[in-house]
C-alpha cells in the first residue's frame, strides 16, 4: 500500500507542470500566438500552436512565450539556448553532466526567455518603434539546429500532438521554423517548467498587459507599462533560473 502511495505521489509530481492552472486560459495562450500574423507562420507551426495551446498548463505557458518570441521577427534568432538546455537536459538524465554544462545551458536560456519577453512588449504595442534585431551568436556551433529531439521528449509527459509537430519543425527547411520547434522541446525541459512555474503568475500577467486593449490613451503610455512590466519579469526569471539551477546541481556529476 505504501509502494502504490509513494509511485503514485511521483507521478503526480512528474504529470504536475502539465496540468492546466486556472489562470493558464486557453484564450490568453491563443490570443499571445495571435500576435504575429498567421498569414506569416508556416503550416506545421500553427499546428503546434494548437496542440500547446491544447495541452496548457506550465508547459503551455512557456512554449507560447519562447514559440511567440521566435516569430517575432523575420530574420531567426540563434537556437543555441534552446539546444544548450535540451541537450543538458538528456545528459542530466544519464548522469553524464558536469555542473558546468548545467550553469552555462540555463544561463542561456534565461536569455532566451529575456529576449522573449521584450519581443513580445514589442509585439503588444498598437505603434512602430525601433528595436534590436535578435543575436545571431553561435556559442553551440551550428546555431542550435543540431540536438538530442527525440531523447530529450522520452522524458517528458507532453502529448505526442506536440511532439510531432516540434518533430516537423525541427526538420524543416526553415531556421525561423527549427527555432520554434527548438522552443517547444526546450519548453518541456525540468528547468524550463522550474523556471516558468516559479514566474508563472508574473508572466500571466504579464501577457494580460501585452494583450490588453485599455492601457490608456496613446501609444506612449502602453509603451511605458509594458516596459515597467517586462523588467521586472526578467529580473523575476533570472530570480528563477538560480534557483532552477541549484535545484538541478545535486545530479551533475
Amino acid at each position: 500500500m505504501a509502494l502504490s502511495l509513494l509511485i503514485g505521489a511521483l507521478l503526480a509530481i512528474q504529470g504536475a507542470s502539465f496540468v492546466a492552472s486556472s489562470q493558464i486560459s486557453a484564450s490568453l495562450l491563443e490570443e499571445t500566438w495571435n500576435l504575429v500574423d498567421q498569414g506569416e507562420v508556416e503550416p506545421f507551426t500553427l499546428l503546434l500552436k494548437k496542440e500547446v495551446v491544447a495541452t496548457g498548463g506550465v508547459y503551455g505557458l512557456g512554449a507560447t512565450l519562447t514559440g511567440v518570441g521566435e516569430l517575432a521577427w523575420p530574420r531567426p534568432a540563434s537556437g543555441c539556448g534552446h539546444s544548450k538546455l535540451i541537450n543538458a537536459n538528456v545528459a542530466l538524465n544519464d548522469g553524464t553532466l558536469a555542473w558546468g554544462e548545467l550553469e552555462d545551458a540555463v544561463d542561456s536560456y534565461a536569455v532566451v526567455l529575456a529576449q522573449a519577453v521584450d519581443n513580445l512588449r514589442i509585439l503588444g504595442l498598437s505603434c512602430i518603434i525601433p528595436a534590436p534585431w535578435p543575436t545571431l551568436e553561435n556559442s553551440c556551433g551550428d546555431w542550435g539546429r543540431i540536438y538530442d529531439f527525440e531523447n530529450s521528449w522520452d522524458l517528458s509527459n507532453v502529448n505526442n500532438g506536440v511532439v510531432c509537430a516540434a518533430r516537423r519543425l525541427y526538420t524543416a527547411f526553415g531556421a525561423r521554423a527549427n527555432n520554434v520547434g527548438a522552443a517547444a522541446t526546450s519548453a518541456a525541459t525540468d528547468a524550463a517548467i522550474t523556471i516558468i512555474s516559479d514566474v508563472e503568475d508574473e508572466l500571466v500577467s504579464y501577457l494580460e498587459a501585452v494583450l490588453s486593449k485599455s492601457a490608456g490613451p496613446g501609444c506612449k503610455s502602453k509603451q511605458k507599462q509594458l516596459r515597467t512590466l517586462a523588467g521586472s519579469l526578467k529580473a523575476s526569471i533570472f530570480r528563477a533560473s538560480g534557483i532552477a539551477k541549484n535545484g538541478l546541481r545535486s545530479r551533475c556529476h
